[in-house]
C-alpha cells in the first residue's frame, strides 16, 4: 500500500515540476489530497489543477473568457467552477453523499491551489469511503485525476480517469 502511494506522489511531482519547468503542458493532470482531520471532525483536501485547463473549461462550459487567477479575471468565474466542482468532485461516506465547499484557492506558477472542507465527518462512522473525480474528463478524453487518500491510519492512491472516474477505500 505505502509502495503505491510513493509510486503516484513521486509521480505526480515529476509530472508538476516537469510541467513547471517546461512552461506548457500536453498531458492532462489533477493531483487531490484527501486528509481526515480528528481534532475538526472533517476531511480536508486539496486539488490541484491547471490554470490553462480551467479557463479552458470556463470557456467551452460556460461560454466566458474568465482570465483565471488575474487582475482581469471574469465576476463568475468562481460561482462556475463551484458549480463544476460539485458536478464532477464527490465525497461518498458508507455510500451517502458528503457535502463539502470550496473555502478558497491560491495561484502556484501555471497552476491553482484549491481547498475544500466537509464538515461534521465522524471517523467512526466511517466504513467506506469512495471518491468521484471527473475533474475535466468531460474536456480532455485523456485527462488524469490522481487521488491520495489518508484516513484511520490508511493510505491509498487512486488513477481515475474517464471510464474509471471513483476510487473506494475500505477502511479496517
Amino acid at each position: 500500500m505505502r509502495l503505491i502511494y510513493l509510486r503516484f506522489s513521486a509521480i505526480g511531482c515529476f509530472f508538476l515540476c516537469l510541467v513547471s519547468w517546461s512552461g506548457t503542458h500536453k498531458f492532462y493532470l489533477s493531483v487531490t489530497q484527501v486528509n481526515y482531520s480528528e481534532k475538526e471532525h472533517s476531511l480536508q483536501m486539496t486539488s490541484r489543477l491547471f490554470i490553462d485547463d480551467l479557463n479552458d473549461l470556463l470557456s467551452k462550459r460556460y461560454s466566458i473568457e474568465s482570465h483565471f487567477e488575474t487582475k482581469d479575471q471574469h465576476p463568475m468565474a468562481l460561482k462556475f467552477l463551484n458549480e463544476y466542482f460539485q458536478k464532477k468532485f464527490q465525497i461518498r461516506i458508507n455510500g451517502a453523499g458528503v457535502d463539502y465547499r470550496i473555502l478558497g484557492q491560491k495561484r502556484d506558477t501555471d497552476m491553482v491551489i484549491f481547498f475544500m472542507e466537509a464538515k461534521g465527518v465522524y471517523l467512526t462512522d466511517i466504513q467506506e469511503l469512495e471518491v468521484y473525480n471527473a475533474l475535466l474528463t468531460d474536456l480532455y478524453d485523456d485527462q488524469q485525476n490522481v487521488v491520495h487518500l489518508k484516513i484511520k491510519g490508511q493510505k491509498k492512491s487512486f488513477l481515475l480517469m474517464k471510464d474509471k472516474p471513483s476510487g473506494l477505500l475500505k477502511l479496517n
